[in-house]
């Protein structure tokens, strides 16, 4: 019989997870809430696993569910506890990936009340970047998503206020290139919120036409246009703005403020 390999590393992050970011004080009741999320697990499973012993990717994947931690972190060590923010932009993948909710942006949590996280992505004012995208296994299947390369504290009655965004869904992205210039520079950052997925209004939002990277864009709708056209503008008195149909876009979020140095 082959000896089945002990990772004690392993299971001292499971212990982590549940004793200090979850804070359960026994394996019994963090045992009974990881059964909540899809079939028992016992106490006797939890002790093994936090010795060291085998643990299946789909249990794996449903500590990281309810602890809200990253999957790679947690089953190999690479990168932060805390790692992902949202699921991938990455124009190539399939509609249908399978994202699990404890990977998108409402439920990732910052270091402290009011942290923003800004995604390791760029928006284009000109050419943009998707980033780096992680891809996790879960059971068959796998997700991606955006490493977190900064956290950004900001008050939540500004967000909710002034800039009308959802804190729980708002996003930091760079910007990359001039073609928003002077409204928005290369450098700067960006407040997105991705709850606004929809052009409810004449402004500015970060969009995608699903084949290249995300852009930063204002965007004006035609009046009495069918279907709905919309003229893609950047303010580089520069470039020249040109119209499509509405129904070609990805709008991933709107604008709704920006961090800069003027």
């Amino acid at each position: 019989m082959t000896k089945r390999k002990i990772d004690k590393a392993r299971g001292e992050r499971i212990r982590h997870v549940r004793s200090e970011i979850l804070k359960i004080g026994s394996q019994e009741q963090f045992a009974k809430l990881l059964s909540q999320y899809g079939t028992p697990v016992t106490r006797g499973a939890v002790g093994n696993w936090e010795t060291g012993k085998e643990v299946g990717i789909e249990n794996l994947s449903r500590i990281c569910k309810v602890a809200q931690v990253n999957l790679d972190w947690l089953a190999y060590n690479r990168g932060q506890p805390k790692g992902l923010a949202i699921a991938s932009f990455d124009p190539d993948s399939p509609d249908d990936d399978p994202f699990e909710a404890g990977y998108t942006r409402e439920h990732w949590q910052g270091s402290q009340e009011g942290a923003i996280p800004e995604i390791d992505g760029k928006l284009g004012a000109g050419q943009g970047q998707v980033g780096e995208v992680i891809n996790l296994p879960v059971g068959k299947n796998a997700i991606s998503g955006h490493a977190v390369k900064a956290e950004w504290i900001l008050p939540i009655e500004y967000l909710r206020n002034e800039a009308k965004a959802s804190p729980a869904k708002t996003i930091v992205m760079e910007v990359v290139g001039d073609s928003m210039s002077p409204t928005y520079q290369p450098g700067d950052r960006v407040l997105v919120d991705l709850s606004q997925d929809t052009m409810t209004s004449d402004t500015v939002y970060a969009i995608s036409d699903g084949e290249s990277e995300p852009q930063i864009k204002r965007l004006q709708r035609v009046p009495f246009s069918s279907p709905t056209e919309v003229i893609i503008i950047s303010d580089n008195e520069n470039l020249q703005d040109f119209t499509v149909e509405l129904n070609r876009l990805q709008i991933l979020g709107r604008i709704c403020g920006v961090i800069a140095r003027r």
